[in-house]
């Protein structure tokens, strides 16, 4: 029996589409999970920020990727934002952009970006933007949230007023349960706290 040598390109490529594949099932599990507690996907894309330019390789490639979500709508009332949730990826630094971040091993942040007035859903889609899933990297130690960090007011959208987040070892995350105990659960726990929900 002759046995087929991998060549060590063949792995690393087939090691980096695992680890995307892998990416793509946890984000469509999070899609899942927030959906079952009232929270929709605002888009459906995942990833944001690749570069075609022949002097930028190290952004050819997905560094991140995102999920935001709003609540979903009823038909009794039009829905009001004043939250946007998100769960992220980040499988890489993130360096020649314009909110580098360093990433030693995978993470998975989540948090939600805080609006000071509610918004129509079309209004909300104006009011963020794909790298914000990358507070959690700029911001400060939260002050009552332990293991959080939180951002000030944006320079970029004035009704946004600040970000909440924080980050998991994305190999801690192993299964859905792990998904569910370990990232959505504490991310959904904040918001129903403040609303009240039990």
């Amino acid at each position: 029996m002759t046995e087929t040598m991998r060549t060590p390109t063949r792995a690393l490529f087939e090691s980096l589409a695992k680890l995307y594949k892998q990416g793509q099932l946890l984000l469509m599990d999070s899609d899942r999970l927030m959906g079952e507690r009232g929270w929709t996907p605002r888009h459906s894309n995942a990833i944001a920020e690749l570069s075609y330019s022949m002097n930028a390789p190290q952004r050819w490639f997905a560094r991140w990727a995102m999920r935001f979500y709003i609540p979903a709508a009823t038909e009794e009332k039009e829905q009001s934002v004043d939250r946007m949730l998100f769960v992220s990826i980040h499988f890489a630094s993130d360096v020649g952009s314009s909110m580098e971040t360093s990433v030693d091993d995978p993470l998975v942040c989540a948090g939600r970006l805080i609006y000071e007035k509610p918004m129509t859903e079309k209004e909300a889609g104006q009011t963020y933007d794909y790298w914000m899933c990358k507070y959690w990297f700029i911001g400060k130690p939260h002050d009552t949230l332990g293991g959080w960090r939180k951002t000030g007011q944006s320079r970029w959208y004035e009704n946004l007023k600040g970000s909440e987040a924080f980050a998991v070892p994305l190999y801690q995350i192993t299964t859905s349960e792990k998904l569910k105990e370990l990232v959505i659960n504490p991310l959904l726990a904040v918001q129903e706290k403040e609303e009240g929900v039990t």
